[in-house]
């Protein structure tokens, strides 16, 4: 939360203000780290707010953790068990490394604590997501939390067939060239002002 906080503070020593547009994100594990930053700034007061967050194939929620009506909907640790890049294998490789508290809400920061309100007041989130990625579900099961329960704006990019960080491990695809353009106007849509 320093880093966020330091940023905030001295946005203008950057050549930045932060009052027009302040967004956060994070691909992989450095969307779990936006994720529960995101949280921080907001329960913590952060002034300026965040107004955007960017969560680019974010892990959400360990299987350990699924909220039980969530459990229907969580199916791509398993669907996609072998997937090319990361596969089942390689994140419980980096889960046991990691030494994680599967039950935390710093892990899982879909179960934050607060009951109904857990997620209310977030910002708007962009989310890119890979439909041949273990962590695919668990990046649209907190995307429906976020627009379903808490009426936050939401805007998804879904890659079918495409496994997790697809951009960089296949150059030539297509949709590593339709990608980047995504993005740039996911973070566009991020930092438009928000609806009066």
């Amino acid at each position: 939360m320093l880093i966020v906080v330091q940023i905030s503070e001295n946005s203008g020593k950057l050549g930045a203000d932060a009052s027009k547009g302040f967004v956060l994100g994070g691909t992989s594990a450095g969307g779990n780290i936006a994720i529960v930053l995101s949280h921080l700034a907001r329960d913590e007061a952060l002034s300026p707010l965040l107004t955007g967050l960017y969560l680019n194939v974010p892990l959400v929620l360990a299987p350990e953790a699924v909220p039980e009506k969530y459990l229907p909907l969580y199916k791509s640790r398993e669907q996609n068990a072998y997937s090319p890049v990361l596969s089942k294998a390689f994140m419980d490789m980096y889960t046991e490394a990691y030494e994680a508290d599967l039950q935390s809400y710093v892990w899982s920061p879909i179960n934050w604590p607060g009951g109904e309100k857990a997620h209310a007041g977030l910002p708007r989130t962009y989310f890119q997501i890979c439909g041949l990625d273990v962590l695919r579900d668990e990046g649209l099961i907190y995307e429906r939390v976020l627009r379903e329960d808490h009426g936050i704006e939401t805007r998804v990019d879904v890659y079918p067939g495409l496994p997790h960080m697809f951009v960089p491990n296949y150059p030539s695809h297509s949709s590593s060239k339709k990608y980047p353009k995504d993005t740039l106007a996911g973070l566009g849509w991020l930092l438009r002002a928000p609806a009066n």
